[in-house]
């Protein structure tokens, strides 16, 4: 049962009523299959990655997986507020969005900084859940200090020749395209000239793609291996050497994903409900006061998030999200996620700790499964250091 919401955001009329849609129309069309796992969905095994894909475009079909994009690039042509509802009722029913590496992050990046060609070409294939993308930002030697890339491009008439290695890539393993970061000049003074912005075709000759395993038992992860893969020089986003500032808009957005706040709203009331059955027996966690004083604070954490991802999906919309701000919303929610699922393990017990595929397993072994993916979010898209530096710097002008 839902916790009562503390904070009012205004949310009447119309948008009442679409939300009251979205979740009428999940209740009839998500699978159980969903409901029952914590995993992303581009993590998910491959047939089961499948089966979300088949769901997406289903929703799709309603106007509701892309539901701020502009109807002729295969959006809804509705506005931020709706698309926030939409999201927010979908990532608390569990939904399986696919590609959001395609969606979340790529889709922003070209309606900023794509040719018409670019975009003609991609965000349909995108909405459509027709073509997945992979992020290659990460390599050996390039993570947090990502300016010190060695990826190398070099132009060969037309096209471009790219040599090198990229690591720990997000949906590596599903994507049939990625998008990288690369040198099309030699390592300068200043480390972020002199870098450039492709899209890459997976099956192009001279890529390798290998899985990394993760804690959670399957390749959430992927490694590439660039042998003279030759990308067209229209395959380039922005100009040479403009690489870095079209990362930087991308990694904005992926910072200020809505979906993390209804999540955690999700879990909590699942495990809310839970402690509430367990009232009165041998094993009450809420008769420790600290226990519930714990619980009380994740509760007030989890309210102020979601206002928080509201305030950044308004701005955003509106042009006007500062950086650290889309920092501060990666950075609470990466540290949050983790805090709740810790706690919920913790409260759950032993059983708690069983993961998803143990019939023994508490409340599907979300928690447990979700503990070990939650660490990922600490480092992933930046880590939660480079986070606080950020905000320290760009946001409070302090100096380094």
């Amino acid at each position: 049962m839902p916790l009562p919401q503390l904070v009012s955001l205004g949310l009447d009329g119309p948008t009442a009523d679409l939300r009251i849609q979205v979740r009428s129309w999940l209740a009839e069309n998500l699978p159980d299959e969903f409901r029952h796992t914590a995993a992303n969905a581009d993590y998910l095994p491959r047939d089961m990655h499948e089966r979300a894909v088949e769901f997406c475009r289903a929703l799709h079909a309603k106007g509701w997986f892309i539901p701020h994009w502009p109807v002729i690039h295969g959006g809804g042509g509705l506005g931020v507020v709706e698309q926030v509802v939409i999201r927010e009722e979908l990532a608390y029913a569990g939904a399986p969005l696919v590609n959001q590496n395609g969606v979340n992050m790529l889709a922003p990046v070209l309606f900023q900084y794509g040719t018409p060609e670019q975009k003609a070409e991609h965000l349909p294939l995108i909405a459509r859940s027709e073509r997945m993308w992979a992020q290659g930002y990460s390599e050996p030697e390039a993570g947090s200090d990502l300016a010190s890339l060695k990826m190398t491009a070099r132009r060969d008439g037309d096209e471009y020749v790219l040599d090198g290695q990229k690591t720990w890539t997000s949906n590596g393993m599903m994507a049939d395209w990625i998008f990288v970061l690369a040198r099309t000049r030699p390592l300068g003074a200043k480390r972020q000239e002199g870098i450039s912005f492709f899209l890459v075709d997976l099956s192009s000759p001279g890529m390798t793609v290998r899985p990394i395993r993760s804690m959670a038992g399957y390749p959430t992860f992927a490694e590439e291996f660039f042998d003279e893969v030759r990308v067209p020089a229209a395959n380039m986003v922005g100009d040479e050497g403009e690489g870095w500032r079209v990362a930087k808009a991308l990694l904005d957005f992926e910072r200020s994903n809505i979906t993390r706040a209804a999540q955690a709203q999700r879990y909590l009331d699942e495990l809310v409900d839970w402690c509430h059955e367990q009232r009165g027996g041998t094993a009450d966690p809420l008769s420790s006061p600290v226990n519930r004083n714990a619980l009380a604070r994740i509760i007030g954490k989890v309210e102020a998030g979601r206002a928080l991802s509201y305030r950044v999906a308004v701005n955003q919309a509106a042009g006007t999200l500062d950086s650290s701000l889309a920092s501060l919303s990666k950075l609470y929610h990466s540290e949050l996620t983790v805090e709740l699922r810790d706690l919920g393990a913790r409260l759950l017990g032993p059983r708690g700790q069983l993961l998803p595929d143990d019939p023994q397993a508490v409340l599907h072994g979300h928690f447990s499964e979700g503990l070990l993916l939650s660490l990922l979010h600490r480092i992933g898209g930046g880590t939660s250091e480079i986070q606080r530096d950020l905000i320290s710097t760009t946001g409070l002008g302090m100096p380094r």
